[in-house]
């Protein structure tokens, strides 16, 4: 568009010089080219700078005028009214638009300033500027010639219009070529105007007009200059006033006015009276402005002491310590706050070098970090007390920038946060309540030995019964004077640790000898009584030992193992070692407690049966029916090793109600053999006899009451309901038998009191004993209105013997082993078949 604009303005300069067509005609389609690039630049939508608008109207306004001036200056001579200036007012009108829009694009150039009295002030620089060119200009040209109104007009304008740009750019942050190009380009078309005005306001040669063509055409080429896409102009820069120019703007236009001034003086002699209205106006103009400029230096100076009072309030409040040095690590400057933090004085640090007040051994490091441009450094400093403070370094190294030129340091005090962390990580390595290592703590002493030692693991017995019957205040200070204890027997190199709430461990360099008495003087001390909050608690102790060697990392888990074992075998019994074949064991057991849960849902408990056979004819009376858990990795596992694991999780009452559904099912394919009613014997845990529901449970089988057998063994301690729970069951209607006598320890007043039917003695009772013996026993039982059945019989000779006895019921390998049903149903049917 720019480039078809040009050729068309220069054809038809070119066709008016060859005589083709008027200057005049020339002129207005040069005119009506420039309008119509101006249209096409306010339609169009680019990345140009936020004064193109107004630019373009300018160019817009300034192709109309001329367009009219040449149109009027072809049409004037056939006129009828050809005394009336028409052509050069017309493009004088066109002036004035241009010089207006001029002025509304320069408040839209970068860098302009930012207060309305700057802006004020940069236009009456502009008019000043203006003012003092026309006053030039009046003085030595047009008061001699006798320049008309319009003529005279225009000048001012574009005087004015000159001045003001001229400011607005000198005065305007740096900015990019185009936008200056396009000033440039308005201005030419101005002063191409102004000298339109002047030759058709002198009616001056029409030859003259295409003088005039040649910046009409130039002026679109630079104004109308669009910038390069994705390259806009930059924004207005941050200029926080228009109190300083930086060019002596009006100090050359004055200088020039009063030469000017003075030749015209001596030549003439005097002034005309628009000479002295010039300079009157032009001496208010400067006067004005420097009144505004000393109000916005005012302006500026309040605004710099308030950021400076800011600064200094920010610095001072600062928990950091600023300090500055110059390029040999000298401090040349420190803030207020190194007084009130560090208690340093500028006199002890001011000229000094910043690695003085550096720890001697950080010292080569603080300078290398330095040196390197590190922007973060720890090091200890010294205060003003002689104190070595934790601090934290955030460098900057400001050298470059010409207001600072230092290396900036914030040194902050970091000694809090270093005791805080210390302290945290104390406690990650400490139990709370003793102060002695925790397990953490003891993991990792026992990971950096480098020496064979031992460890001994102790553990409180009846901590729990002192919480729950004196509270837990008595119990946490019974724990605080067991830990005193330890501390005080320990000699120098050993170390205490509590793992968990009633377990100590203690670590000793010493040989197995060496620990085996430490861990008994150890027990005796922990199992004294415990006189703490005006009560006295008595606990017991046991104690568990086992090797450490370098690089081994199960001495904590073998030697709590061990305490495993010492509290199976119960209380006032020696330390422990560790042994494979006694870990082989807890290992089972915590197995079993780790996969029992879940066993029934798994589907791998089933039942073995055994027959209960009459004496001496060998009928099957009844059976009995016991579980069997079969698990991988752990074989047959019989009831006897996991019932009481089940009591202690909880599990008595799902695998009782199980038990109870299954043999019971089992019990009714049975029910075809031929003869008396077989009964059903079921053996009850602890648990689930002291378990509320328990008679509604066995109502709930399903099968008679009167064909099962209750088995049970005495718990320990005692149910204090015991009697009312078993009299309960025979009033449902099945029969009670006593598990396991002979085996435990059970009285006979205890025996006189139980409401039994049966009693099961175990074979081991009778081994060796003369049959007088175990006739005794089966009287003493017959007298207390109680059936005997002997368990595990194994070879004729002890089925001879209880037999003999006057025994009348017997089970054991002797007869059948216990099995699966199916061998059971085939054993029947032979027993059966040799009855009949």
């Amino acid at each position: 568009m720019l480039l078809v604009s040009v050729t068309l303005s220069a054809a038809a300069l070119a066709a008016a010089l060859a005589g083709i067509i008027p200057a005049g005609l020339a002129l207005a389609v040069a005119g009506l080219v420039a309008a119509a690039r101006a249209a096409t630049l306010l339609l169009r939508r680019d990345g140009a700078a936020c004064w193109h608008r107004p630019v373009s109207a300018g160019l817009g306004f300034c192709g109309v005028s001329t367009a009219a001036a040449g149109l009027a200056a072809w049409l004037a001579p056939h006129a009828m009214l050809t005394d009336v200036p028409l052509p050069a007012e017309l493009p004088l009108i066109g002036l004035f638009f241009v010089a207006g829009t001029l002025l509304i694009g320069l408040f839209h150039l970068p860098g302009q300033a930012a207060t309305y009295i700057g802006r004020v002030r940069r236009l009456l620089d502009g008019a000043g500027i203006g003012v003092i060119l026309f006053f030039i200009a009046w003085l030595v040209v047009f008061e001699a010639a006798g320049l008309k109104g319009a003529a005279l007009t225009a000048v001012l304008v574009a005087s004015v219009a000159v001045g003001s740009a001229v400011v607005g750019t000198m005065r305007a942050a740096p900015i990019q070529p185009g936008a200056i190009l396009r000033g440039a380009g308005i201005l030419v078309m101005i002063i191409a105007q102004t000298a339109l005005i002047l030759i058709l306001d002198y009616h001056l040669d029409p030859a003259w007009l295409l003088v005039t063509g040649v910046p009409l055409v130039a002026g679109p080429l630079l104004a109308g200059r669009e910038l390069p896409p994705g390259q806009p102009e930059p924004p207005a820069a941050a200029t926080t006033d228009g109190s300083f120019a930086r060019y002596p703007l009006l100090a050359l236009p004055l200088a020039g006015a009063l030469v000017a001034a003075a030749y015209h003086l001596v030549v003439t002699g005097h002034f005309d009276p628009v000479s002295a209205v010039l300079a009157i106006v032009g001496v208010v103009i400067i006067a004005v402005r420097e009144a505004l400029a000393v109000a916005d230096v005012r302006q500026y100076a309040r605004r710099l002491a308030e950021r400076e009072a800011r600064f200094r309030a920010l610095v001072a409040g600062s928990a950091d310590v600023t300090m500055m040095l110059d390029d040999t690590l000298v401090v040349r400057w420190q803030s207020p706050a190194a007084a009130r933090r560090l208690g340093l004085a500028d006199a002890d640090v001011l000229g000094r070098p910043l690695l003085d007040r550096v720890h001697p051994d950080e010292t080569d490091a603080v300078e290398a970090a330095l040196t390197s441009g590190d922007t973060l450094i720890e090091a200890r400093f010294g205060d003003g007390f002689g104190v070595w403070r934790e601090t934290e370094w955030s460098v900057s190294d400001q050298r470059a920038d010409p207001s600072v030129r230092a290396v900036v340091v914030h040194v902050r005090d970091i000694s809090q946060r270093r005791q805080l962390e210390h302290a945290l990580a104390q406690a990650a390595r400490s139990d709370h309540l003793t102060g002695l290592a925790n397990r953490t703590e003891l993991r990792r002493l026992l990971a950096d030995r480098t020496t064979p030692c031992v460890l001994v693991v102790l553990g409180l017995d009846g901590l729990t019964s002192v919480n729950q019957l004196r509270g837990h205040e008595v119990g946490d200070a019974v724990l605080v004077e067991a830990a005193r204890r330890l501390r005080s027997a320990l000699a120098p190199g050993e170390i205490a640790a509590r793992l968990t709430s009633d377990q100590f461990a203690v670590l000793t360099a010493g040989g197995a000898v060496h620990a085996q008495m430490t861990a008994s003087r150890l027990l005796t001390l922990l199992s004294d009584p415990y006189p703490v909050l005006g009560v006295s608690s008595h606990l017991s102790a046991s104690a568990g030992l086992a090797e450490h060697a370098p690089d081994d990392t199960d001495a904590l888990s073998r030697a709590e193992l061990a305490l495993q074992r010492a509290r199976q075998l119960g209380p006032a019994q020696p330390p422990q070692w560790y042994d494979e074949a006694t870990a082989t064991l807890l290992r089972r057991r915590l197995t079993i407690e780790q996969d029992l849960p879940g066993a029934l849902t798994r589907g791998e408990l089933d039942l073995l049966f055994q027959p209960v056979v009459e004496l001496p004819s060998g009928r099957v009376a009844g059976i009995e029916a016991r579980p069997r858990w079969r698990r991988a990795g752990l074989g047959a596992v019989p009831d006897a090793e996991f019932l009481p694991v089940a009591d202690q999780l909880g599990l008595h009452h799902e695998l009782g109600t199980w038990l109870l559904a299954a043999a019971g099912r089992q019990l009714s394919n049975f029910a075809a053999v031929p003869g008396p009613p077989l009964w059903l014997a079921l053996t009850v845990s602890p648990a689930l006899l002291a378990a509320d529901g328990f008679v509604d449970l066995l109502a709930a089988t399903g099968f008679p009451p009167s064909r099962l057998v209750v088995q049970f063994t005495v718990p320990e301690p005692p149910l204090p309901d015991l009697v009312d729970r078993l009299t309960a069951v025979r009033t449902l209607g099945a029969r009670v038998a006593l598990d396991g006598f002979g085996v435990q320890a059970t009285s006979l007043s205890l025996l006189r009191r139980l409401p039994l039917d049966l009693v099961r003695v175990d074979r081991r009772t009778f081994a060796g004993a003369e049959t007088a013996v175990v006739a005794a026993v089966v009287n003493l039982a017959r007298q207390l209105g109680v059936e005997v059945a002997v368990n595990d019989v194994r070879d004729d000779e002890e089925l001879t013997t209880i037999t003999a006895a006057g025994c009348r019921l017997a089970q054991g390998a002797r007869f059948f082993t216990a099995s699966v049903p199916e061998r059971l149903e085939a054993y029947l049917d032979t027993q059966r078949t040799a009855r009949n």
